[in-house]
């Protein structure tokens, strides 16, 4: 009995001395760990539309100034039968990094009372086009592109034309006393994938 005990002390100092020996190894390695932040750039999606940032305020109503030459008979500035003028937005995504397409749709403001109001053209970088109200005008923007700024002019005329006209004098004339003359403009901007 006495030898087994012994024997069973003599393995347990052994097994001890081997765990120790394991620890010193273990606890001998030098052990090091280092942190990091990968700092990605953002790409910037800053679209100026008449120099107004449209990510901070997507209301341009203040920034479009319709311009009304006049002629012997009609005040410039103002708009009345057979009047014709503009109006400009300048699309600027020069501050952007990543290709977008843009997309413009003009409707007749629900307020308005001139209904022989019409948009009878527009032009994009001075190249001009037919407007039709039933196709909205688009256009991709892409990175790789030198120059990221539209020039957008539509033009505006009171249809005073007898055949197509929807206004008779009578209307024309009541349209003068709290009258509304607007189109409501939207301008949709989004990436290209």
């Amino acid at each position: 009995m006495k030898l087994k005990r012994k024997v069973i002390f003599f393995l347990a100092l052994m097994s001890l001395f081997y765990c120790l020996t394991l620890m010193q190894d273990t606890y001998a390695k030098y052990i090091s760990s280092a942190s990091a932040s990968a700092n990605l750039t953002i790409a910037r999606w800053n679209i100026l539309i008449n120099n107004q940032d449209i990510l901070q305020n997507s209301n341009f109503t203040n920034t479009i100034s319709p311009q009304f030459d006049g002629t012997t008979n009609i005040k410039s500035g103002v708009i009345a039968p057979t009047a014709e003028g503009y109006f400009d937005l300048l699309l600027n995504g020069t501050s952007t990094d990543v290709s977008f397409a843009y997309t413009i749709t003009l409707d007749e403001n629900p307020n308005n009372t001139v209904t022989d109001l019409v948009i009878t053209k527009y032009e994009i970088d001075g190249v001009e086009y037919v407007y039709d109200p039933e196709t909205p005008i688009t256009e991709n923007i892409l990175l790789s592109d030198s120059n990221k700024t539209r020039s957008i002019r539509f033009y505006v005329k009171w249809n005073d034309n007898s055949e197509t006209q929807t206004m008779d004098n009578e209307a024309d004339a009541a349209a003068t006393y709290n009258g509304v003359a607007a189109y409501n403009v939207f301008v949709n901007v989004i990436q290209i994938q």
